[in-house]
């Protein structure tokens, strides 16, 4: 999976969890800055989990601040 696909999967669940637009979402976006709680956190991460069948280690989640460092964990993750 592109680096472009996870950013567009990543805005389609957080729309879907959040229910507003994330039009300008970068990887560089920085999830606290976009709106997105710990709690719509943990919502898009399970959605996203769920989707590519994959389980990312909770206390990886801890080190996430941006959108990029989200794509990273899951392209570690399906590279593993």
């Amino acid at each position: 999976m592109s680096d472009k696909d996870l950013l567009q999967m990543f805005k389609v669940v957080a729309e879907r969890v959040d229910k507003k637009s994330f039009a300008d979402i970068t990887r560089e976006s920085v999830i606290t800055d976009l709106g997105v709680d710990s709690l719509s956190m943990m919502q898009i991460v399970g959605e996203m989990e769920t989707e590519l069948d994959l389980q990312i280690p909770d206390e990886d989640l801890v080190e996430i601040v941006t959108v990029g460092d989200l794509c990273a964990k899951i392209e570690n993750r399906m590279g593993a």
